[in-house]
């Protein structure tokens, strides 16, 4: 059938009557016609929706595009009802978000049909069909974790109890979740549900590398994969044992500041990429004061780059929690780009010669690699 849609067919009059003599013919250039007529009713998408809760009606909701976070439509939602149009010239992944609701979606050519509410429904085009029957897997995978985390909290356990019942609930369960992403990932390894299975998969580097390679061309040329394939190229660059990559940010006050300018002095640097906006990133400030304060005279430094956030907001962060460490200030994505960094806080051991010696690090691990080559330089 694509191969149709892309045919062009085109005969001069004595070719068409010497041709139609041939009735085998005539059935192929008649099938064919048929075809292409079927791939123009195909040749745009509708996205026909119903939000549970009538109070969003007069609001909008917005068709955004996942790999470039922009958005690519908005609809008014009236009696409950949204609508799409469009044309997909290749099928790619999208979000519907009209708050508090939120659903992912594929975007192919066809009529597609969604339901917002408690329990969101997805169906109308092959991609969209399976993409729901994953979801529902999904789905049940969560349910009987919160089913078995309740019944952890019946027991009525002992704190140390319950967190050897919990580490064996999670490594249970993320077998079981590797298995279903496994399943789903490998029937559809060459095309858009495929790639969000991915992007949403958590694998190890080397893995996803691996995975990515014995894929589909389909899906490698998704351009969530292909942001995920650049990442991993950051990464390997980035990887420990591997050379600082360097950076350059501007300052509020006009000045440049360079990674360089602290990595690589002869001392052991310790690189908090945070923003004030970042609550995880505000909880791990205490455990860096306490290496600070126990190696610093000892030949630690400490290095805030703030990242995704607004230089005020970053200054205001700063003196409530009165970091006394020097700043980075506004480097937006320009190092979380360069280190492949999908989240923070991400912070990261140079050596004194400039190699990256850990990454990664928090909570206990980050004190106890930190202590590790504090206690061998001596």
């Amino acid at each position: 059938m694509d191969f149709l849609c892309s045919t062009s067919l085109s005969l001069s009059h004595d070719q068409f009557t010497k041709y139609m003599k041939n009735s085998n013919l005539f059935l192929l250039v008649t099938a064919a016609a048929a075809a292409l007529a079927s791939c123009n009713n195909h040749a745009s998408y509708t996205i026909d929706g119903t939000v549970a809760d009538s109070t969003l009606n007069g609001n909008l909701i917005y068709l955004t595009d996942m790999a470039s976070g922009d958005v690519l439509d908005s609809a008014v939602i009236t009696d409950n009802k949204f609508h799409f149009t469009g044309k997909a010239d290749t099928a790619f992944i999208a979000a519907l978000q009209a708050r508090p609701y939120r659903m992912n979606l594929i975007v192919e050519n066809g009529n597609i049909s969604v339901e917002l509410g408690e329990t969101d429904k997805l169906s109308g085009t092959p991609l969209n069909d399976e993409m729901s029957v994953f979801m529902s897997a999904i789905d049940s995978l969560n349910n009987l974790f919160i089913a078995k985390q309740q019944e952890i909290v019946a027991k009525g356990l002992s704190d140390e109890e319950a967190a050897a019942e919990w580490n064996k609930l999670q490594g249970g369960l993320m077998d079981e979740a590797n298995k279903v992403l496994s399943k789903y990932f490998d029937r559809n390894n060459n095309n858009a549900v495929g790639a969000w299975i991915l992007a949403n998969w958590g694998l190890e580097p080397e893995k996803l590398d691996s995975v990515i390679n014995l894929s589909g061309d389909v899906l490698k040329a998704n351009p969530l994969v292909k942001e995920m394939m650049k990442q991993l190229e950051m990464l390997k660059k980035t990887a420990v044992g591997q050379m600082f990559t360097d950076f350059t940010v501007e300052q509020p006050d006009g000045t440049k500041v360079s990674l360089s300018d602290y990595v690589g002095k002869g001392r052991y640097v310790l690189v908090d990429f945070w923003a004030s906006w970042c609550g995880p990133c505000r909880r791990e400030i205490p455990n860096i004061k306490e290496l600070y304060d126990k190696y610093h005279d000892k030949g630690l430094d400490v290095l805030g780059v703030a990242v995704l956030d607004k230089p005020e907001d970053t200054q205001k962060a700063i003196e409530e929690m009165q970091v006394v460490w020097p700043q980075i200030i506004n480097a937006q994505h320009i190092p979380t780009d360069l280190y492949g960094i999908q989240g923070i806080p991400h912070i990261i051991l140079f050596a004194p010669d400039g190699t990256i010696a850990a990454r990664d690090l928090r909570e206990e691990a980050m004190k106890e690699k930190v202590t590790e080559v504090m206690t061998a330089k001596k």
